[in-house]
């Protein structure tokens, strides 16, 4: 397999990801930023993880009170709800809201069943090499682009 097939392979990868956020956008009808924040809930919901706003800010790589006003937006919009933590009654986790994760799981379509068929195929060791893979390649995209 040659250079130009692998750079094929990424492009064709990246149109997919586009269509499919572009679904998720219109189904949604939010923007791809917002988008963003939605899927990253939407994945740890999924992984049963909690998500607090320093975890959105971290993964966003905003500082706290830019996300809050998002997270803010997104409520009053009805996509996401801040529920108590039960473990530090100061703090809130945010939740998708049940006509946000209903409409998220319809736009998926049988995305993340065949995703999830495809990834639970591979063995640990296959895995691995594949998150090395991927963490290489954002490594090379991020690096040739330009900076801000």
């Amino acid at each position: 397999m040659s250079e130009i097939d692998l750079t094929a392979a990424i492009t064709r990868l990246e149109a997919a990801m586009g269509a499919l956020r572009g679904r998720l956008r219109e189904r949604l009808d939010v923007s791809g930023s917002d988008l963003t924040v939605l899927q990253f809930v939407a994945r740890a919901e999924a992984a049963e993880r909690k998500v607090r706003v320093k975890d959105l800010a971290s993964h966003l790589g905003l500082s706290g009170p830019a996300v809050t006003g998002t997270v803010d937006r997104l409520e009053r919009a009805g996509h996401l709800c801040r529920v108590p933590n039960p473990d530090d009654g100061r703090s809130r986790y945010i939740e998708l809201t049940p006509e946000t994760e209903r409409a998220y799981a319809t736009a998926m379509d049988s995305t993340n069943e065949h995703l999830h068929e495809l990834l639970s195929s591979f063995t640990e060791r296959e895995r691995a090499k594949y998150v090395r893979i991927i963490d290489r390649v954002i490594e090379a995209l991020e690096f040739g682009a330009p900076s801000p």
